[in-house]
């Protein structure tokens, strides 16, 4: 009796932290620094939290951190908040939250707007989930929709307002690696 009830609990126990990763940030083919996404589940509710922490070689070094939370309930979104600071300064920051349907949103350094978000795919989602079938993700930090094209094998690409990118390649349906197009750098982050 006891092997029959230790045998579930074991197996929760090796499945929970599956969920949860860490993605090593690349830049030059060297590790700068890291991701660490986790997602916590009560009842209908599900906490996207992912922080980053990096030393960035752009000119001189800077130490970056990255903090976000997106929050469902039943399966729908409801909110989120992140912030970008580089060497302690906040650079950027977001927050939307839903009040009566509607998203109440506030992008850093004062834009506030009615957010319109077609669907309930966010870029913490895609951490957890492929998007198959998905056109456009709601991408935290901008609080808009950004069109999203499969381009098959598990790879997709986001594009963000600034035209900037963003490749996720899965393998199995899990998500394996993140290549960060920018004007002035690239960035890989690899799951470990």
């Amino acid at each position: 009796m006891r092997r029959a009830c230790l045998v579930p609990l074991l197996l929760l126990a090796l499945l929970a932290p599956a969920q949860d990763g860490v993605f090593e940030i690349i830049k030059g083919g060297k590790p700068v620094g890291r991701i660490d996404v986790r997602r916590t589940e009560v009842g209908d509710r599900a906490l996207y939290r992912m922080t980053s922490r990096s030393s960035i070689a752009v000119l001189w070094t800077h130490d970056v951190r990255s903090d976000l939370a997106t929050e469902y309930q039943g399966g729908r979104l409801t909110r989120c908040h992140s912030t970008y600071r580089v060497d302690a300064e906040l650079r950027d920051s977001s927050s939307m939250r839903t009040v009566a349907g509607r998203h109440l949103c506030y992008v850093h350094p004062g834009e506030v707007f009615v957010g319109n978000a077609r669907g309930d795919w966010t870029v913490a989602r895609m951490y957890y989930e492929e998007p198959v079938g998905q056109d456009s993700v709601f991408v935290e930090s901008v609080l808009r929709d950004c069109p999203l094209v499969a381009l098959g094998d598990g790879r997709y690409v986001l594009t963000m307002p600034d035209k900037s990118t963003n490749h996720y390649t899965y393998r199995g349906g899990v998500l394996r690696e993140v290549y960060v197009d920018r004007t002035l750098f690239n960035l890989l982050f690899r799951r470990t």
